[in-house]
């Protein structure tokens, strides 16, 4: 089973905290969004997650920090990171669009 987590956008709702840190990756109650987003979604499913793709907007404010961190979850899960960038905000289904090379197959998004 896959996660494709789309998380390109900038997080404007929640300024001033997303100005230095994309939304998907500050903490709440200690935990980055994304991290109890993905574990809690394996949780649920009866099958081993092969693959967590995330779809991350421009490299300059999703950088190789938020990719490693990204990396480090699908690796704890036991399964194949993928990155992919959505550069142009035309939506959650462009994001999901992106990700097409992770689409075959059961997957979550």
């Amino acid at each position: 089973m896959k996660i494709i987590v789309p998380m390109a956008g900038r997080g404007s709702r929640l300024r001033p905290h997303s100005l230095t840190v994309p939304k998907p990756l500050i903490p709440v109650a200690g935990m980055p969004i994304v991290h109890r987003l993905v574990r809690d979604i394996a949780a649920l499913l009866d099958e081993p997650i092969t693959e967590v793709a995330f779809v991350l907007g421009d490299p300059a404010f999703f950088g190789p920090e938020a990719v490693s961190a990204l990396e480090a979850l699908a690796r704890d899960l036991g399964a194949k990171p993928s990155i992919y960038r959505q550069l142009d905000p035309k939506g959650t289904g462009h994001a999901i669009m992106c990700a097409a090379p992770s689409l075959e197959g059961p997957a979550v998004v």
